[in-house]
C-alpha cells in the first residue's frame, strides 16, 4: 500500500500550495513554495516555517515525523519523497539528540540525495540520560548527542544552522548559494 504513518507525537504534514494540511500545523504562517520543511520537533517546525516565511521563502511541503523513540516515517522516507517532488529545490532538516536518525539521514543524503539540505540539530547541552522533551530527546549513548549527528550531517555535505535563530537565514544563504534565490 502506499498509506503512510506520520508520528506519533507529531503536528503532521501541510503542502501550503495545494492547501492540504493533514494534523494540527497552523495554516496561516505557511506560504507556498519550493522549500521542503522535515523535523522531528512540531515547534521548531513552526518556528523554522516562521522564519522562512518572514524571508520570503515558501515552502513545498512541511513534515513533523515526530520525535519519539519508534515512529511511523523516519528522515530518510521524508528525504526520499522530496528528492522525487519536482516542486521541492531544497530541505531545512531538524534534528534533535537520542537515536541515530540523523545519522542515518547524513548517510543517505551524501550517497543518495541530489538536493541541498540545511540541517539544525538541537539539545547540544542536553546531559546524557535526562529526558528533555519527549520521549525520543534523551541522550542513551555517545551516538545520540548532538555534536555526533551534527559532524555526520556536516560531513554529507548539509549545511549545518547553527541555532534555532539561524534556520530561515542558513536556509536563505544555502538557496543563494545555489543560484535557487537571489
Amino acid at each position: 500500500s502506499r498509506t503512510r504513518l506520520i508520528g506519533p507525537n507529531c503536528p503532521g504534514l501541510i503542502n501550503p500550495g495545494a492547501k492540504c494540511k493533514i494534523g494540527i500545523m497552523p495554516g496561516a504562517i505557511h506560504l507556498p513554495g519550493r522549500v521542503g520543511v522535515l523535523s522531528r520537533s512540531g515547534t521548531l517546525t513552526y518556528e523554522a516555517v516562521g522564519q522562512l516565511t518572514a524571508l520570503g521563502l515558501g515552502q513545498s511541503s512541511c513534515v513533523g515525523i515526530g520525535g519519539d523513540p519508534i515512529i511511523g516515517t523516519n528522515f530518510v522516507d521524508i528525504l526520499r519523497l522530496f528528492d522525487a517532488d519536482p516542486e521541492t529545490d531544497a530541505v531545512v532538516m531538524i534534528g534533535e539528540i537520542g537515536g541515530t536518525m540523523e545519522q542515518d539521514a547524513a548517510a543517505f543524503i551524501k550517497s543518495d540525495f541530489s538536493k541541498p539540505v540545511a540541517a539544525l540539530v538541537v539539545g547540544a547541552s542536553a546531559p546524557p540520560g535526562k529526558r528533555m522533551g519527549h520521549a525520543g530527546a534523551i541522550i542513551t549513548g555517545e551516538s545520540a548527542r548532538a555534536e555526533f549527528k551534527i559532524a555526520a550531517l556536516r560531513d554529507s555535505g548539509a549545511w549545518i544552522i547553527p541555532t534555532p535563530a539561524d534556520i530561515g537565514t542558513t536556509a536563505q544563504e544555502m538557496l543563494t548559494s545555489k543560484g535557487l534565490v537571489s
